[in-house]
């Protein structure tokens, strides 16, 4: 791109033998032949993962189902996700970007099974496309950009999830467990190592937080402007839009702090913002990256890290997940 490269990308080492070279590779994407155990070596770690992060990327899961002609025949129930999915993986060049969007895929978790009946093929592909899009992003958009993504809204219940009424209903809360057990904080308070601050257990979140965050999820449905017929699979591949009659608007607490009444989607951006500086974010996030693309019992000094990278890139920004990966 011409731009000068980021200070963690300042390396020149690289691989002493075709052997560490191919291991590197093995982990960076998915294979690890002669020409590019070649280049490995020739330019360094650094700048060829740095080259691999400003690709072009591949065509999309969602044009390549396009292309093939998968709208007219995913009528609601039909999945064809698993063929755009080995598509992405084996014929894309972009393969750190798959990569790492597959080790994603692994943390912030969708599942075919739970969006029947909502074009599933297609909405699987949408969800793909964003994680493929945030892959070298900040962590704090792709965790906005899955909240409001209607495969994770059908698996963890968003999509619809509206207020408290007079017949008994109350906000689904499953969503807002699992963005702080899977997505965010985890369950235990986290030294930045990873290891359990003050050598305990203590709970990162309780009850209460549940149902408090769960009314900041509250009022997202599909947005279907613009959808041109009923079959149109459009509505899946935008961000859900927000109903302010469904939201549940007052004033809440979690995590000892408190997101006051007003604007919905500014509630949520709120929230967001909470979960995202969480000290636990980078320790917890980050030993998760590091099983999924390296090893799967990281010693407290790698995951310590690698959290340094998520805190501060280098030049002071969070969640930086080039410098990340």
């Amino acid at each position: 791109s011409g731009a000068p490269l980021p200070p963690y990308a300042y390396e020149v080492r690289g691989p002493d033998t075709d052997a560490e070279a191919a291991r590197f590779l093995q982990q960076a994407q998915f294979s690890s032949s002669e020409a590019e155990i070649a280049a490995l070596r020739g330019k360094g770690y650094a700048r060829w993962l740095e080259e691999q992060m400003v690709a072009p990327r591949y065509t999309s899961g969602w044009n390549w189902l396009v292309s093939g002609g998968y709208q007219q025949t995913d009528i609601r129930f039909n999945n064809y996700a698993d063929r755009m999915m080995w598509n992405q993986l084996i014929a894309a060049p972009d393969a750190v970007r798959k990569r790492v969007a597959l080790a994603w895929s692994e943390i912030l978790v969708v599942s075919s099974n739970g969006t029947e009946g909502y074009w599933p093929s297609f909405a699987l592909a949408a969800y793909w496309d964003l994680l493929n899009q945030h892959a070298f992003g900040n962590y704090r958009d792709l965790l906005e950009a899955i909240t409001l993504n209607p495969a994770m809204g059908a698996y963890l219940n968003t999509l619809g999830n509206r207020k408290a009424n007079a017949a008994g209903r109350v906000p689904d809360e499953n969503y807002a467990r699992e963005v702080m057990q899977l997505f965010t904080i985890g369950l235990h308070e986290l030294n930045s190592d990873g290891t359990l601050r003050g050598g305990k257990a203590t709970e990162t979140y309780g009850a209460a937080d549940v149902s408090n965050l769960a009314c900041i999820f509250t009022g997202y449905e599909l947005d279907s402007s613009g959808q041109q017929y009923t079959t149109d699979p459009t509505p899946y591949r935008k961000p859900m839009r927000f109903n302010a009659s469904r939201h549940a608007g007052d004033s809440v607490s979690f995590l000892g702090r408190t997101v006051p009444a007003g604007d919905g989607p500014a509630r949520l951006s709120q929230a967001l913002d909470i979960l995202f500086n969480h000290p636990n974010v980078g320790p917890f996030i980050g030993r998760q990256l590091i099983q999924r693309l390296v090893t799967g019992d990281p010693s407290p000094a790698y995951v310590g890290r690698v959290a340094a990278a998520f805190n501060d890139n280098g030049a002071g920004v969070r969640g930086d997940l080039r410098a990340v990966v």
